[in-house]
């Protein structure tokens, strides 16, 4: 393309960007704006949509919120969660709607829940991620946050907990404390030797002593496995954790529906924190939706995994239904 041509395109961008100012941020009609440029209304039509098209507007939608505030306390009541957020949906959502709005949803209450002092601990996933991205920057004083799981894989993931740990800690102006060491290592002589390493002890025991943590769902559905879907995990690996009865996971650790641990050799090669140590933490948040996850979120919260939940309404019921009739089943 001649320099010349790239001239008249950037002038072009330039005027679409002046027109779209006008109209959008300096609130003029389309007339004041033709009179203006000395063009027709239609013709700043027509730019406007062009400069929508080039991608120099983007239009963002904020659906207002709506909490299903009957649901939240039947989940807590059944459960004996701290806290919950019920987001309404009409119809089942698209899932990128699903990850945006629980993840606002998920940083309000987060917001709400840090005090001075607090060490906050995360694990990775892609509705953590968009909490962290909602989340409005509040320093507050001495605050720290925690990675509780490792590294995933060599490639660095917008939603890898490291990544969102720096997010959130420059948020609060706080602290991060990061886990040098890989999510799954070769096996469990070279976890236990990591384990010695210094760094990771001290991230660890900082991990031991958070206050709140904020972790996803996983399921352990093909199509819903993140570890699967991301190349982490091979499909015989899944095969072998759901032989064993697994529905779900929190920060890499698999339960049964009931939400015990079950036995798998996965487990020996994971790095993070432990599962009796993830229970003394006093608020453990999981911030889960789809229907497809049900089952592990019913696990997650039998297990204690999590003992305060934010999901959409068309999850909270269909966790609700399983439980009554997976609880009648076991009388």
């Amino acid at each position: 393309m001649s320099g010349c041509s790239m001239k008249n395109m950037s002038e072009r961008d330039e005027l679409l960007a002046f027109v779209a100012e006008q109209y959008y941020q300096e609130e003029k009609k389309q007339t004041e704006i033709a009179e203006m440029i000395d063009l027709t209304r239609s013709a700043v039509s027509r730019m406007l949509s062009e400069a929508r098209e080039k991608g120099l507007v983007e239009i963002i939608i904020h659906h207002p919120f709506q909490y299903d505030r009957e649901l939240e306390d039947k989940l807590q009541s059944t459960f004996n969660l701290k806290h919950t957020a019920v987001v309404v949906f009409q119809d089942q959502p698209r899932y990128d709607d699903l990850r945006t709005r629980l993840g606002r949803a998920a940083a309000r209450l987060l917001s709400s829940l840090i005090e001075p002092g607090y060490y906050v601990g995360l694990s990775w996933g892609t509705t953590v991620q968009a909490a962290i991205e909602a989340y409005e920057s509040q320093p507050v004083k001495e605050a720290a946050v925690v990675q509780l799981v490792g590294v995933l894989g060599s490639t660095r993931h917008s939603y890898s907990a490291q990544i969102l740990v720096e997010q959130l800690a420059e948020k609060l102006n706080g602290e991060g404390r990061y886990l040098y060491a890989p999510f799954l290592v070769k096996n469990q002589e070279t976890a236990n030797t990591l384990l010695k390493d210094p760094a990771v002890l001290q991230t660890v025991s900082a991990g031991r002593r958070c206050d709140v943590a904020l972790m996803g769902v996983g399921s352990t559905k093909p199509a819903y496995c993140s570890l699967l879907q991301g190349g982490h995990i091979d499909t015989r690996e899944l095969e072998d954790i759901r032989e064993a009865g697994a529905v779900g996971d929190v920060t890499g650790l698999y339960y049964n529906l009931d939400g015990d641990l079950v036995d798998i050799p996965f487990h020996q090669h994971r790095m993070g924190l432990a599962w009796d140590d993830l229970l003394q933490i006093t608020t453990r948040l999981g911030v889960a939706g789809s229907v497809e996850k049900a089952e592990a979120v019913l696990g997650a919260l039998c297990g204690g995994y999590i003992n305060s939940l934010v999901t959409d309404n068309l999850t909270a019921v269909r966790v609700l239904e399983l439980a009554h009739t997976h609880c009648q089943m076991g009388n």
